[in-house]
């Protein structure tokens, strides 16, 4: 959440953006939209603000900031997420995407495996976008996962990939670079790439005592997955009574600005 010395910034960076446009915004318009952008990191609102001085040529509108905001956090349009997500039916290809992709994948992949790619590509349009609007609307900043292939050879060109698209920070994805495992790293008895996705799946091969192990660790992910989307729901909670308040402040003082310089 941006602070009050942020959102004040914030108004000016929006009034200034529609000038440069060619028209002109009221400041209780500026504010209202400044509290709807509140929850956005400052450096992401700065990227998007420029880019929308640079690209757009129309009014400015909660919409066109929006989509920069995505664009600038990595958060790609339908289309090219489903050019990214469409080559996870090949189980050797290693796949960087955000959870809204690796969610609508799920939707559209039982499609795709049966041959019928236009209405695997509708599915996942469909879902994605939901997926997006919902985050949107919780101020959600996308999550980019790696999805490891069984081909070692394909894993640090796809994150380098990412990179280079603006999926992924530099930073994180050197993490995951050093930290690439080969596919003989893993203990026999379970699928590894399965794991690295978050499902635990056995094999018909696998020890008894493997088998127990593996048994424990997916109550224990179970459970865990359980406490975070608690801890969400939490969170969600929190964040609306906070802007709610912040909401009524700015309102406040921006009614106070109104009143002292006599603004229509």
């Amino acid at each position: 959440m941006l602070n009050d010395h942020d959102i004040e910034w914030l108004i000016g960076q929006i009034i200034g953006t529609a000038e440069l446009l060619g028209h002109d915004i009221k400041p209780t318009a500026a504010a209202m939209l400044a509290d709807d952008l509140s929850s956005y990191p400052r450096q992401v609102l700065a990227a998007a603000l420029s880019r929308v001085r640079t690209e757009h040529s129309g009014r400015l509108t909660p919409k066109v900031i929006i989509d920069r905001i995505d664009e600038a956090m990595g958060r790609p349009s339908a289309n090219e997420a489903w050019s990214i997500a469409i080559t996870a039916l090949d189980e050797r290809k290693t796949v960087v995407w955000t959870s809204e992709m690796s969610q609508a994948w799920g939707v559209a992949h039982p499609i795709a495996q049966q041959g019928d790619i236009v209405g695997a590509r509708m599915a996942f349009i469909g879902a994605y976008e939901r997926l997006v609007r919902t985050a949107r609307d919780e101020r959600r900043l996308p999550e980019v996962t790696v999805s490891l292939g069984a081909d070692a050879s394909d894993r640090a060109l796809a994150v380098e990939r990412a990179v280079q698209l603006g999926y992924m920070p530099a930073a994180v994805a050197q993490q995951y670079q050093q930290h690439l495992p080969a596919p003989e790293a893993f203990s026999p008895g379970f699928n590894p790439v399965a794991m690295l996705m978050g499902r635990i799946e056995v094999t018909k091969d696998a020890p008894p005592e493997v088998k127990a192990k593996l048994r424990q660790m997916r109550d224990e992910m179970a459970s865990s997955g359980q406490r975070r989307q608690a801890e969400r729901a939490r969170q969600v909670a929190a964040d609306a009574a906070e802007l709610a308040a912040r909401k009524a402040e700015i309102q406040r003082r921006v009614d106070g600005y109104i009143n002292s310089q006599g603004v229509a």
